[in-house]
Parts: C-alpha cells; structure tokens; sequence
C-alpha cells in the first residue's frame, strides 16, 4: 500500500468523523432536552401557593391531616387503594382495612380506606395529591406553619366556634383540632371563602371542594359533616408536633385505641416521619429533594455557557479516565508484564549482577564454604561423594596400620 492510497483513507475516515459528529450532536442536544425535562426539580411554593393548596384540609382533625399528607407523597398507592376500595364498597370500615393488610400500602394509606370519599378525592384530583407530597417533601416545616396561618384566620373570622364535632384546644400559640369524642371521627366540609374570611392571597384563590351528596349540614353552621366513622382498626399511630414541625409516628400495630397526642409525642418508641423510598414504586421521584436523595446526572442550563460547557466536558473526561484506570484483572497484568519483559534485557532487573543463562540456575544453588584459613575449599560434596571419601580415609589408616 502506498503513501497516496493512506492519505486518501485518512481523508476518508475524517470525512466520515464530521458526519456522525454533525448527526450526533443534535441527538445530544434532544436527549439533554429530555433529561432537563425528567430531572427538573419543582420550585418551592410560597406561602399563597400552599395556603391556596391547603384550604379544604387545613380544619381536619389533626390525626386525619397526617395521614392525608404522608399518603399524599404516595399517589400511585392512593390510586391502587381508591380502586380496591370501589371494588369492595360493601365492607365496612374495620374488615376492609382487616382485608387490605396484604396489600403492603404504606400504614396511612390503608387508614384512609375507613374515608372512602378522601380516598376518592385524593385519587381524582391527582395533580393536587402529588403538589402536596412535593411541597411536604420539601419543607415540611413551611407547609405545617401554613396549616397554622389558616386555623389562625379562620379562628379571627370566629369559624372554629361552629365545629360542633371536633375539640378546638390552644398550646403554645398553635391551634390543635381533635374529635370531640375520643373514638369517632367526623370529617368536615366547608367553603373556603366564607370559613376564612377575609381571603389575603387574592391572586391565589383557595381550591374548593364540593361537598359529598350524603354530608349532614346544620342551620346556622358554616360546615357540613360526614357521617360517624368508628375507630376500631389501626389510626391513632401519627401526631403532629407542632413546637419542632413535624409529624410522628409510632409502630401501626395495635394503634385502634384513641391515644392523646401528647402520649405519642412522650412515647420512647415515637419517631420523626420519613419517607419509605420502598413504597416509591414506578413514581418518578428522583426529582425531589427527599431524605432518601437519589443521585441524578448534572445537566446542563438552556442557555449554557463557555465555562460550563468546558465544565461539562472536563467531568466527562474525568469519568472516563476513571473506567479505564479501574483495577485490571490477572490476565491483563499478566499480558502488561510479559509486553514490559520482551521490550527490556534482563539483566535490566538486576543491574547489579550479570545476565545469567538459564543453564547456570542449578549451578548458582550450589553453597561454597571456606576453611579456617579463609581460603575456599570449593563447591560441597554431594552424598555420595562424601562418603567414597570415608571409604578412602579408612583404607589409608589401615595400610598405616
């Protein structure tokens, strides 16, 4: 092969190079699209978003708000669980979540089963469900101080005197709502937009939900109410503690008997909530900034610059460099050392002493000695030898003899 017939291939191979370069890199530009789309993170609500977000449920009883918000970081559960209770609307409360315990749901999700319509709610108004996880995965400090920002206006409004079936108790500046009777839970209705007030978020009107066919309402009373639903299953295992902003839990087991709040919060065995990234199932949740951070690719702003451009480049060849100098295995060192043995002498390996032939090995193991004079006697005999030289040193002795 002469010279011209190699230019002509590197010209042709070069040529080849810029084509797939220009066909890739739109390509890339499309797939980093879609992964700033997958991976972008939701921005943090203010105070009118999420006061816009939790009008209807800010009045419920606090044990019903905690499990609606820890369930809400579950949609895809809520979903299943509202199916399964459609399909078995014949049971009641108790034997529907007896039932329902091999389904491996998340605790508060199986005690919104004795709540059907919620169950219901949470399952249609799904873009609703998963903003509320997101914003209680986010900062679950900000969305518990909104709850108490909107039980403060509805009390200056003097809504929370008209609650005839949950208790309105005030500790420490915060307002705590549980049922009224220890073991029966209502669940109330009402209009935003009159229950509050004055509404200050003006531009962020509050979500309003329409109240169920069956929901009692009373003269005179801004709130209609559901029917009694007896506690008899696993409830009372989740509280807020409203001094630090969080919520606790303890263990689901044998929680069907009302336990006050401060008896959970005084518990040794109660525990900060956290997300179970094993419920997570096929939700997309790599996005959020939860306890359980998912490490996700860094990506590129829409308009990048040169220096994270360069940036970009720099970590990708980082990466690179890594998968190649990962640990080799025996063979490849074994090919690395026999390459490196063929390319130097051997008397390279010893510098100090000379090449040696392969023949001389067995010569070298041979030990030499030396007599009280210091001088060498020579290599040592071997057995036989030896003893061919007693034979000998006896018969001169003899002859002497």
């Amino acid at each position: 092969m002469n010279k011209s017939t190699r230019s002509q291939q590197r010209l042709l191979m070069s040529a080849l190079l810029s084509t797939l370069m220009l066909v890739i890199a739109p390509l890339a530009l499309i797939t980093d699209a879609y992964a700033q789309q997958e991976y972008s993170e939701p921005t943090q609500l203010g105070e009118a978003e999420l006061a816009q977000m939790l009008a209807p449920v800010a009045l419920y009883p606090d044990s019903l708000l905690t499990h609606i918000l820890i369930a809400s970081t579950y949609p895809l559960e809520v979903v299943q669980a509202s199916r399964w209770r459609a399909a078995n609307s014949h049971l009641d409360a108790g034997l529907a979540i007896q039932k329902a315990r091999d389904k491996n749901w998340d605790p508060s999700v199986t005690a919104l089963l004795a709540f059907p319509n919620i169950l219901n709610k949470l399952s249609e108004d799904l873009p609703w469900t998963q903003k509320l996880g997101d914003a209680f995965l986010q900062d679950e400090a900000a969305l518990l101080a909104t709850i108490q920002l909107l039980r403060q206006q509805a009390d200056e409004a003097g809504s929370l005197s008209e609650m005839e079936y949950l208790s309105v108790t005030r500790v420490d500046h915060h307002i705590i709502i549980e049922s009224a009777q220890k073991e029966i839970i209502y669940v109330p209705y009402y209009d935003p937009l009159i229950v509050y007030g004055h509404w200050h978020w003006y531009s962020h009107p509050p979500v309003h939900w329409t109240a169920h066919h069956y929901y009692m309402p009373r003269r005179h009373s801004y709130f209609y109410w559901s029917s009694a639903v007896p506690i008899t299953f696993n409830y009372y295992f989740s509280t807020f503690n409203w001094s630090k902003q969080h919520i606790l839990v303890l263990n689901h087991h044998n929680s069907g008997r009302y336990r006050h709040r401060e008896q959970i919060i005084s518990s040794r065995s109660a525990q900060r909530w956290h997300y179970k990234p094993q419920h997570r199932q096929l939700r997309k949740d790599n996005h959020l900034q939860v306890h359980d951070k998912i490490q996700r690719p860094r990506r590129l702003p829409s308009n990048p610059t040169r220096q994270q451009l360069m940036d970009s480049k720099n970590r990708y060849n980082k990466q690179q460099n890594r998968q190649q100098l990962r640990r080799p295995d025996k063979q490849q060192i074994g090919n690395r050392e026999l390459q490196f043995r063929q390319k130097r002498p051997p008397s390279a390996y010893q510098p100090d002493k000379p090449a040696k032939m392969p023949g001389q090995m067995k010569n070298d193991k041979i030990r030499h000695s030396s007599d009280k004079s210091g001088q060498p006697r020579g290599p040592k005999k071997l057995p036989a030898e030896r003893h061919n030289q007693k034979e000998q040193f006896k018969g001169i002795k003899s002859e002497k003899r």
